[in-house]
């Protein structure tokens, strides 16, 4: 009886191995989101991926490496958002905010200059009780996805100086 029992037991183990989640890594698409922007309007990614290339960054105003950045990326948004690319029209930032106050969030947005981007969204759930942590396979911010024209992963956790060169690198000549 044991001897069936152990090879069932490995069949078992390799069946519930097999059904984890996809990692989100480069060549992988990264996962549909929507989310509300700062006036309650929904937002879903797939629906502004209209050719662009887009960031997809988490981040929220108690977070100082976030705040850190956005002096560049708001350089890099302004330089890149209306070039064209290899296989892309464009630059966009999807920025995801994960505070639980709303005035929280938009004042560190004014503060810092950043208003200024289309895409700005938050469930106000907070790090702790969103799902989106978990759904993008994430533990601390920020955290940033590059995806392509087609919802694509190209890059994940870029520096600015990175981002920029990745970016150039992409331009149409």
């Amino acid at each position: 009886m044991s001897n069936i029992l152990i090879p069932l037991f490995g069949i078992f183990l390799l069946l519930f191995s097999c059904q984890s989640t996809t990692k989100l890594i480069n060549g992988y698409p990264l996962p549909d989101l929507t989310l509300p922007d700062k006036n309650g309007q929904k937002i879903t990614l797939s629906a502004i991926n209209e050719n662009k290339i887009i960031l997809v960054e988490f981040w929220a105003s108690w977070c100082q490496p976030c705040r850190v950045k956005h002096p560049e990326l708001n350089r890099i948004y302004q330089m890149y958002k209306d070039k064209k690319f290899l296989n892309a029209n464009g630059f966009e930032i999807l920025y995801v905010n994960l505070d639980s106050k709303k005035e929280l969030w938009l004042e560190a947005m004014e503060k810092d200059g950043i208003d200024n981007w289309k895409y700005h969204v938050a469930d106000l759930k907070g790090m702790r009780k969103s799902l989106i942590p978990n759904q993008f396979q994430f533990e601390q911010i920020p955290t940033a996805f590059l995806i392509d024209a087609n919802g694509i992963i190209i890059g994940k956790d870029m520096s600015e100086d990175r981002l920029f060169h990745e970016l150039k690198f992409r331009l149409k000549k």
